[in-house]
């Protein structure tokens, strides 16, 4: 039996054609003793490196190839380019980035003639109906002559078994005399799986097309019964796949040199720019602690400059700090960098790491090789100026953003496949609504294997079963490709000598993904943008005063005051119904009680938090297991809640340096076994040494594992914090504005919207209507001489685009509209049509030029249905009346009202029916009245949800069985007053509010409960 290699495999990565996951398909290769393997999907090289690397793995040798579509004279052929080593890698990326760009994924022949022959083979495919399509084999053959000659030794014609063109490629062959190469295509990696590929077939084309069964993965020993007839296309295949020699570098760093308009080394400028920044800080801070920051700026600048970071950091400064300079939002800090004192003196952080105990090894570790992260917060609206001024600075061709690859998830999996086995739409709607239920995060598959109920209805039901069974296949594989939300790389020469790129909405993308780029050494950022920036930007905007918020007090007791009462809505990270009851209980009084709240605030640490504040009222005593650790664990009143406060301890306790004790954390965090029993061997003994005995040097290692996994990073908590205060601060002493900021922000997000506004409401602004005159797109706060005011806008009305928006806005601007006809005359009709002017009348834009919101409704339909004369003049048209004025009651309005803004406004359901909430008097707690807002059915369940708001205009959740609720059926209705006789129940740490009894008012004498 002669030995085969593969050279036709498609992974996830050709969308359409393939369903091949790399792991499961080298599993294959492995078990059939096959040597190697070679990837070849369509018009990309997405999963290279990760192929890569699973094959060195598993000792598989990887080779690299790509399927595309070559055009010469017209006529266009299937090719596979595979690599003969690294100058073909560079050939090939530079091939592949060409084509998709510029020839609509077509390789030009008069292009790929001028790159280097020696270092790629061309595999030349014919076994395909299309080929016939050309009518002549001979201009076939004359085509494939011609191309030939350019790749002497390098051409391959390719062939499959029971292809219509067997007969002629053999032909072709023998007559130019050109070696020929056995492939088979795998789509799919075994048999069973053709149901699968054939579903994801039908996901991504609806029309039928003929899918063949035998495209999985075949063995050698099938391989060579498939061509018996031709062992010498066997054989080429193997001798093949020893001429492929390509080598992928990882690892190794490839920074861009930073130019600087001096001509003087970049390490001696770098080093000439801190001694003066350190200079004037130290010159403008009354530190009494100069040596600290001279012997931690030398061991920064050591590490950065063994490492060969300079350009990195001088890179990040220069873009940081053109931002800066054009009045940009740029962030506090993000992440680690925010623990370096040259982040902090070249401008790029605002946080000084010393005075909050902050460290470099967290960031940059000169025994670790990867590059450090410097992530970096901008205002969302100003993230790409930021982008484009890079690609200027270093060249269109070394800078593009990152690839993202979207996965299909379960639920449209299921609705997909669902389609494909012709099952109604309600069924697959009912199995989406159990899964989801149920469903933990890992897949579908431990779903079901960790829950009894679903594994019963898998078993039962053969129609759920094969929809799970193929969901399973399908989940997960990749489904489309997307754009990075921050994601940008900066090469230091074009980036397709590193990387293949794609175009997508006009953006420059890397085919790979971002772990990728970091392995092969290409330098990343995180451009985010952050939405709380936006919103600073928009206030500091409006308040027209000059205001540096790095400069604010962070010990102002109104700031503190305001944390304890949890007036913190709108507040960055501090706004979540859980951290406003948090924050009422611990009352922070410092900065640093924000830093540890927010770190506590997670799956976790949540559980440290009572011991927390027990500690902090001095409730609970602080024990040390050793003074030693006091220092360290201080602020946090003896609970470790830093990363940082981890490495510290190991350095303190075992003698550790800062740079060891980091990589300890990270080793101790990963839980692996083998290497932990390792680890604390060493950590014993180092501490013994350092003068600990045994038993105190267990603990405190057992104490660091159980911390290991709930330690935050204090660098990046600080930094958010920072930004926290920030807003906190704008909130108390520049409330409108920076509550009109925030609503003009989250107009799309209703819920949020409402609650911004009720905080405001509370905080005694009043809110003003929409106002056709008034009004304008964004909520506008107003001077006011006794109280705080914002004027709703336009933005916030439901289905009012833009474009409408701008057009009402600039008519109004020439002249003032005097009456709704006025408005209806001056508007293009075409671009402001019936809904959105439905849409002004109900949400009262018009109230101030006529408060009968259901006449003008009635002249609109009259408007529309009139047809009008080319001449007519639409002034007569205020001849229009009514024979009676038409009323909407003020129940009728406000529901209008909710259906236009998607919530209740400036009134609510408390008020209409505000005298029956104070017909009755209720002292008992268990006792409820309010209005109910909306009733839901709990699926898989024996209870509905209600929801109603009560007198204090505060919306309640409540549980009611549905024998209740069937009983009570009459009573319970949308919109409508009741009151409920309730019990409080405990289920997984949740109150639940359940309905005891619902009490008919119409027929109680007694008012009083």
């Amino acid at each position: 039996m002669k030995k085969f290699t593969h050279f036709r495999l498609h992974t996830e990565c050709s969308i359409y054609k393939s369903i091949v996951k790399i792991e499961d398909i080298l599993k294959k290769v492995k078990n059939d003793e096959q040597k190697c393997i070679c990837i070849t999907d369509t018009n990309n090289l997405f999963n290279v490196p990760r192929f890569y690397n699973e094959c060195l793995k598993k000792n598989i040798k990887p080779i690299i190839g790509c399927d595309l579509k070559l055009k010469y004279k017209k006529k266009k052929y299937n090719i596979a380019l595979i690599l003969k080593n690294n100058f073909g890698y560079i050939n090939i990326c530079k091939l592949i980035s060409k084509s998709l760009i510029y020839n609509k994924n077509f390789l030009n022949y008069n292009f790929l003639k001028g790159f280097l022959k020696k270092n790629l083979f061309l595999i030349f495919n014919l076994n395909y109906k299309k080929i016939n399509k050309f009518n002549n084999f001979k201009f076939i053959k004359n085509d494939i002559k011609n191309i030939s000659k350019n790749f002497k030794n390098h051409f391959y014609l390719e062939i499959q078994k029971n292809k219509k063109n067997y007969n002629k490629i053999l032909n072709i062959s023998n007559s130019l005399n050109l070696p020929i190469l056995a492939t088979h295509p795998i789509y799919f990696s075994e048999k069973k799986d053709f149901l699968a590929k054939k579903a994801k077939m039908f996901i991504f084309n609806k029309k039928k097309k003929k899918i063949l069964k035998n495209n999985f993965f075949k063995t050698s020993k099938k391989i060579n019964k498939i061509f018996y007839k031709l062992p010498n296309s066997i054989k080429n295949a193997y001798e093949l796949q020893k001429k492929c020699n390509f080598i992928m570098n990882f690892n190794k760093i490839k920074i861009p040199i930073f130019k600087i308009k001096i001509k003087i080394n970049n390490n001696y400028y770098f080093l000439k720019l801190l001694k003066k920044k350190l200079k004037n800080f130290l010159k403008n801070n009354s530190t009494k602690n100069k040596k600290i920051y001279k012997n931690r700026l030398i061991g920064e600048i050591k590490t950065i400059i063994s490492m060969n970071l300079v350009d990195y950091f001088l890179i990040v400064r220069d873009f940081v700090n053109w931002s800066k300079k054009r009045k940009f939002q740029v962030g506090p800090g993000r992440g680690s960098c925010a623990g370096s004192l040259i982040s902090y003196l070249l401008n790029i952080t605002e946080l000084d790491p010393i005075k909050y105990n902050l460290l470099f090894e967290r960031f940059l570790n000169s025994e670790r090789q990867n590059i450090p992260d410097f992530d970096i917060d901008f205002c969302q609206f100003e993230r790409e100026k930021v982008i484009e001024y890079i690609k200027i600075k270093y060249g269109i061709d070394s800078v593009c953003q990152i690839v993202t690859f979207n996965k299909m998830a379960l639920k449209n999996s299921i609705k997909d496949i669902g389609k494909f086995l012709k099952f109604n739409y309600y069924f697959i709607n009912e199995v989406n609504k159990i899964i989801e239920n149920f469903y933990i995060k890992i897949n579908t598959l431990e779903t079901f294997k960790s829950n009894r109920f679903l594994l019963n209805i898998y078993n039962s039901n053969i129609k759920i079963k094969n929809l799970i069974d193929l969901s399973i296949k399908l989940e997960g594989l990749t489904k489309n490709f997307g754009t990075h939300s921050g994601g940008v790389v900066i090469s230091s020469n074009s980036i397709f000598y590193h990387m293949p790129i794609f175009i997508q909405n006009k953006i420059i993308i890397s085919q790979y993904f971002k772990d990728d780029i970091e392995k092969i050494g290409i330098l990343k950022f995180d451009f985010l943008g952050l939405s709380t920036l936006s919103i600073i930007k928009n206030c500091l905007k409006k308040i027209k005063k000059k205001i540096t918020l790095k400069k604010i007090n962070l010990n102002d007791k109104k700031c503190f005051k305001w944390l304890k009462e949890a007036n913190t809505v709108g507040v960055f990270q501090l706004e979540s119904y859980g951290i406003r009851k948090l924050l009422r209980k611990i009352k922070p009084d410092n900065f640093e009680n924000i830093i540890a709240l927010i770190s506590l605030y997670r799956p976790g640490p949540i559980k440290l938090i009572n011991d927390f504040y027990l500690r902090k009222i001095k409730k609970k005593k602080i024990i040390y297991i050793d003074k030693k650790l006091e220092n360290i664990l201080k602020e946090t009143h003896g609970i470790i809640v830093y990363q940082e406060q981890i490495t510290q301890i190991v350095k303190e306790v075992a003698g550790y340096t800062l740079n060891e004790a980091d990589l300890f954390r990270i080793m101790i965090s990963k839980k692996k076994i083998n290497e932990m029993i390792n680890q604390k061997k060493i950590f014993i003994k180092k501490s013994i040494k350092n003068g600990f005995d045994f038993k105190k040097a267990d603990l405190i290692f057992n104490i660091i594992k159980e911390f290991a996994n709930y330690g935050f990073n204090k660098s990046h908590a600080t930094a958010y914090s920072l930004l926290s205060y920030y807003t906190l601060w704008l909130k108390i002493y520049y409330i409108d504005y920076f509550m009109a900021s925030n609503m003009s922000f989250f107009f799309k997000d209703l819920k949020k919207l409402n609650l911004i506004i009720n905080d405001s409401i509370k905080n005694n602004i009043k809110i003003l209507p929409l106002n056709i005159n008034k009004s304008d797109k964004d909520f506008i706060n107003l001077k006011s001489q006794f109280y705080k005011k914002i004027r709703f806008g336009f933005k916030g009305l439901i289905g009012l685009g833009e474009n409408i928006i701008n057009h009402i806005i600039k008519i109004r601007n020439k002249k003032k509209f005097k009456s709704f006809f006025d408005f209806y005359k001056r508007i293009d009709k075409r671009l402001v049509n019936y809904k959105s002017m439905e849409a002004l009348i109900s949400g009262g834009s018009f109230d101030s030029l006529n408060y009968n919101r259901a006449n003008l409704i009635k002249k609109l339909i009259i408007l529309y249905k009139i047809n009008f004369k080319k001449n007519e003049n639409i002034i007569n048209l205020k001849n229009i009346y009514f024979k009676k004025n038409y009323f909407w009651k003020f129940k009728k309005k406000i529901l209008e009202e909710k259906l236009i803004f998607g919530f209740f406004i400036i009134n609510n359901m408390y008020n209409i029916y505000k005298n029956r909430f104070l017909n009755f008097m209720i002292f008992n707690k268990n006792i409820i009245k309010g209005v109910i807002l909306n009733i839901k059915e709990k699926f898989m369940s024996n209870f509905f949800n209600i929801y109603l708001i009560n007198e204090k205009n505060i919306i309640l959740e409540i549980q009611i069985n549905k024998n209740i609720f069937i009983e009570n059926i009459n009573i319970i209705n949308k919109y409508k007053f009741i009151i409920i006789s309730t019990m409080e129940k405990k289920i997984n740490d949740n109150k639940i509010i359940l309905v005891n009894k619902i009490i008919n008012f119409k027929n109680v004498k007694n008012k009083i409960f």
